[in-house]
């Protein structure tokens, strides 16, 4: 959300907890759509009559239906985990749309696309950003802990190791 707030995007996020709001809006989000509340699909239609352009997806197969509804016609959708194997995809609906599908395993990026992130982050950082939160930083020596933190989180913010 940071990234694509600093590009200009404008930015909707999804939470489950009302809590969340907060701070994902510090995070980069202009609008925050609190998805238990039932009205995900009228409420960014609302925001977006033209629809989506691009949704970033950690719930792949929970979200599709939801998503293809969203989705202006040329969208994309970039998924990089879901909650389901092996999910079924409304076919029809997704092209007819012309809805692209993109799985993202951050391993596989190219080369290049690594440099460009990092020049990036760094051009983000010397303009004034503050970086993610870090809930706890670790030595190398306690990888074992850090991997615990990560699995069963007590705060929130990212687990980084120190070297």
């Amino acid at each position: 959300m940071q990234f694509a707030h600093r590009a200009g995007a404008q930015v909707i996020a999804a939470v489950r907890r009302a809590a969340d709001e907060p701070l994902v809006r510090a995070s980069g989000a202009d609008e925050v759509v609190l998805t238990t509340a039932g009205n995900v699909v009228e409420r960014v239609q609302t925001l977006v009559p033209s629809g989506v352009d691009h949704i970033v997806e950690v719930a792949f197969a929970t979200n599709l239906a939801v998503n293809t509804e969203v989705l202006a016609l040329g969208g994309s959708i970039a998924a990089y985990a879901t909650d389901t194997p092996a999910p079924a995809l409304p076919f029809w609906e997704l092209l007819f749309k012309n809805i692209r599908i993109f799985l993202v395993g951050s391993d596989d990026f190219p080369l290049e696309a690594k440099r460009a992130a990092a020049l990036d982050t760094n051009a983000a950082f010397e303009a004034g950003w503050g970086g993610y939160e870090i809930a706890e930083a670790l030595p190398l020596s306690e990888i074992v802990r850090a991997h615990e933190l990560v699995d069963r989180p007590t705060k929130r913010g990212r687990v980084v190791l120190t070297l």
